[in-house]
């Protein structure tokens, strides 16, 4: 009888205890950030106010606050930072980059992330229009500038805090004409309708032929003749992949150097092009003119009104353009034109113009230093004086525009024309009166239409 009652009891016992293993959760530990808050007393805009080419030390116990927008990760970011503060209806945000000697930087600096950065003892200084801040660096020259915050410097200079904001609270809609312009350096933007120039399409992100400093500039355009250049570094995970030939949505940081606006994207999820491409039925890009040469293109005309100056051919870091330039020289009125071969406009509808132009060494706004835009549907090839020009409203670079910056010419519409025309560029200038000597450049001709 013993027996027969044991058996049940230790049966049951064992069912208590598998069954107790069983349904026991195991609570999962959380993950509590312990980053602290600094109190912040300056701000971004403060900062930028006192900043200048020359690099100075910061010498307050000021704390700045600003949100990460770059990203390492896929590797077209190197020791590098980019924040910016974030906008509101009044105050558009402010961009800023910190150089750090350190890799893999997006594992603490995450986008979106906050962080406080302490200002004591660090340099600041304005670089090809945009604030830096970081360590100091002096070249072979004894040239001072902002360099990296050192490995064991970065993180005491640079605090994480424990918020996180959505990228979609930091990215910023801007047409290319808004987005051309310093105030926007550093800053993420995301342009809409927009698609490569036609010398990236087949192409590859980078190009060993096309390697500008260890990176591929590839125009990137609007329909209004703007144009920012994509930069994709040889070390991006998707450097190999080809260049999409659509036309769509762009996001990125801008940079620059020098007078060229660079958009980088922090990984090819950046770019998403599901639009139709538009391809233009008549197109000059300048590429094959020869440097310093008077311009000499199949159909093109090049013709002088007074004076001895032609139009001449420029290459410029690969790029080539047309140039109309007489600084130096000693003629008193020199007027020069550049006609575009014979357009047929009867082939298409809804005839759109674009182009790209820039100014350097213009003094004033005057007619008597200018660049007009014309059409004609009777020039007979030969004499621009007896042919009925028609004046186009255009947008071109003013004197108060940066020099050698190419701006967007607009969509000029020239549906109203019939049959075929000519396009003239006609410079107007003096080599003697130096308030009268600006030169300007023209891009990247363009006419688009629906057939």
């Amino acid at each position: 009888m013993k027996s027969i009652f044991c058996k049940p009891v230790l049966f049951l016992l064992l069912t208590i205890t598998f069954s107790s293993c069983v349904t026991d959760e195991v609570v999962a530990p959380k993950l509590i950030c312990t980053q602290p808050d600094l109190v912040v007393n300056k701000t971004v805009n403060e900062v930028h106010a006192v900043a200048n080419a020359i690099v100075t030390q910061y010498k307050y116990e000021d704390v700045i606050e600003a949100y990460v927008v770059s990203s390492d990760e896929s590797g077209n970011f190197f020791k590098s930072i980019s924040f910016q503060t974030l906008a509101t209806a009044t105050t558009p945000a402010i961009g800023f980059s910190v150089p750090v000697d350190a890799t893999n930087l997006y594992i603490d600096y995450r986008l979106g992330n906050k962080v406080y950065i302490k200002l004591k003892d660090q340099y600041t200084d304005i670089s090809f229009g945009g604030m830096r801040i970081g360590s100091i660096f002096v070249n072979s020259y004894n040239e001072g500038g902002v360099g990296r915050l050192s490995q064991n410097e970065y993180k005491k200079v640079l605090n994480a805090s424990c918020r996180n904001v959505k990228e979609e609270v930091l990215v910023r809609s801007l047409t290319m004409a808004e987005l051309l312009n310093d105030s926007n350096l550093n800053t993420l933007v995301e342009l809409s309708d927009v698609q490569f120039s036609a010398l990236a399409i087949g192409r590859h992100y980078f190009e060993e032929t096309n390697n500008v400093g260890g990176a591929t500039n590839w125009g990137l355009v609007d329909k209004l003749g703007n144009q920012v250049y994509f930069r994709t570094s040889s070390f991006s995970d998707f450097s190999t992949k080809v260049v999409p030939e659509g036309s769509g949505k762009v996001r990125g940081i801008l940079t620059k150097y020098g007078t060229d606006y660079q958009l980088l994207p922090r990984s090819e999820k950046d770019v998403v092009m599901t639009g139709s491409r538009a391809v233009p039925f008549f197109s000059q890009d300048f590429e094959k003119v020869v440097d310093k040469s008077n311009l000499s293109l199949p159909g093109w005309a090049n013709m002088v009104q007074k004076g001895t100056l032609f139009w001449k051919g420029t290459v410029y870091s690969g790029n080539g353009y047309a140039e109309f330039a007489i600084s130096g020289t000693k003629v008193v009125s020199n007027v020069a034109w550049l006609i575009s071969p014979k357009i047929d406009m009867d082939v298409h509808t809804k005839e759109v113009l674009t182009f790209r132009s820039a100014q350097h060494h213009l003094d004033v706004d005057s007619q008597l230093n200018s660049l007009e835009v014309y059409a004609s549907s009777n020039f007979d090839g030969l004499n621009f004086a007896t042919a009925t020009w028609i004046p186009l409203m255009v947008n071109l670079p003013k004197q108060a525009t940066p020099w050698y910056q190419f701006v967007g010419s607009g969509a000029v519409d020239l549906s109203a024309f019939q049959g075929k025309i000519s396009i003239a560029f006609k410079y107007t200038g003096s080599g003697k009166n130096l308030a009268l000597d600006g030169a300007f450049q023209v891009d990247d001709v363009q006419i688009f239409g629906d057939k």
